[in-house]
């Protein structure tokens, strides 16, 4: 019995000697001698797994294996990118969508419009007036009322139809109701004739007729070129009231606002003296010509005019209009005088060129008489006709020094 001890601890400390050489042996005998530590199996992927030496691979076969045996945390996970969204509309689909919306935009705009046109409609019958022939009672021309600081009513008229001051006028103007209301005025303070004047006049109201007047509100400053005008008036064409759309302005500079229309005819025959309304239904001038072979229409500055007579009348002002040429005055105007003919003679006498002024449709201001003649030199000078009531009165000559 003791030999067979004796020899089986021979076996097992040649087995233990032979275990340590070899390291794999070791491990297995490592595992046989702890039983329940070696039942237990350990995924290669796992953080703690013996290292294993590898034999060399060729580098493709060898990324492979370092991708499959490489700890989770350290590869990032790829995410393929998201596709690209389709879009909603084609391009056809949003041309078409666009086109609906600015048809639906304008029908809307449209409608606006045209509600507040029947706005202004049912009032503007308040706003204007009528000018008529005393002895015949035809229709002479258009006019509207304003009110001025003082708190007086005017009826706005033009000068070549109602005259000198100190005549006397009749007036057709309406209550709210359409029925015609009349008065007999007297022209109380005056401009003059022509494009480039100040053609229009006022006519004092009586202090009754507020019971039934709408003063239109005037305009602070110049239409600018490019903007759209609307004149109402009553046009001898027509029996009653009628409005003059699509006035494009084309320049505003002195006392000329001058626009283009594209229906211009003798139906404006009788507008003169007519509102001509901006976009916010203020006075920006006063109707005063049209030339239907160019399709042109002409105003006078509102404020200017209005500034200038009623300052006249109320204040008794003794202002005048004056030309100037470079900045120094060569010409004074009083009311109702006019300039017609502007001639250049050159230094020697000779006739260059002539502008008869109450016609002149180019922009022109006369604080700046030298945009008439872009010729003009030193030793030239001038010769003007001035005018009065329509009739010379009386002959300048200036010199360019």
């Amino acid at each position: 019995m003791k030999i067979w001890i004796s020899l089986a601890c021979c076996v097992l400390s040649t087995v233990s000697l032979f275990a340590q050489k070899l390291p794999a042996g070791k491990a297995a005998v490592e595992s046989l001698l702890r039983p329940n530590q070696a039942a237990k199996t350990v995924s290669p992927l796992r953080g703690g797994a013996p290292s294993v030496k590898l034999p060399a691979l060729a580098a493709s076969a060898t990324a492979a294996v370092r991708s499959a045996v490489a700890p989770v945390a350290s590869s990032p996970t790829k995410v393929a990118p998201a596709a690209a969204p389709q879009p909603l509309l084609s391009e056809n689909e949003k041309a078409q969508l666009e086109r609906v919306l600015e048809q639906r935009l304008a029908q809307a705009q449209a409608q606006v419009q045209a509600a507040t046109l029947l706005q202004t409609e049912k009032h503007i019958k308040q706003s204007l007036v009528k000018v008529v022939g005393r002895a015949t009672g035809e229709l002479m021309g258009s006019g509207f009322v304003v009110r001025s600081g003082s708190g007086k009513l005017y009826a706005v008229v033009s000068y070549h139809v109602v005259g000198h001051t100190g005549n006397v006028v009749s007036l057709v103007m309406y209550d709210e109701a359409g029925h015609e209301i009349k008065y007999n005025g007297v022209v109380n303070a005056i401009g003059s004739y022509g494009l480039n004047a100040l053609d229009a006049a006022i006519i004092e109201l009586p202090s009754v007729a507020a019971e039934h007047a709408r003063p239109l509100k005037v305009a602070a400053n110049l239409p600018q070129p490019g903007g759209e005008l609307v004149t109402w008036g009553t046009p001898y064409a027509v029996n009653g009231f009628a409005r003059a759309d699509e006035l494009k302005v084309l320049h505003a500079e002195g006392f000329k606002i001058a626009m283009s229309s594209p229906d211009v005819s003798i139906d404006f025959n009788g507008l003169c003296g007519s509102p001509v309304l901006d976009q916010d239904g203020k006075v920006a001038g006063i109707y005063s010509g049209h030339d239907p072979e160019k399709g042109l229409v002409f105003a006078v500055p509102a404020r200017k005019a209005l500034e200038w007579l009623i300052g006249h009348y109320e204040q008794h002002l003794k202002g005048s209009i004056v030309f100037k040429l470079s900045g120094r005055n060569i010409l004074t105007l009083n009311p109702g005088e006019t300039v017609g003919w502007v001639r250049h003679f050159s230094a020697d006498g000779v006739l260059l060129h002539k502008v008869y002024l109450p016609q002149y449709p180019e922009p022109f201001d006369p604080a700046h008489t030298e945009k008439l003649f872009s010729d003009v030199r030193t030793g030239d000078f001038l010769e003007f006709e001035i005018v009065r009531h329509r009739f010379l009165d009386r002959m300048i000559s200036v010199e360019i020094s």
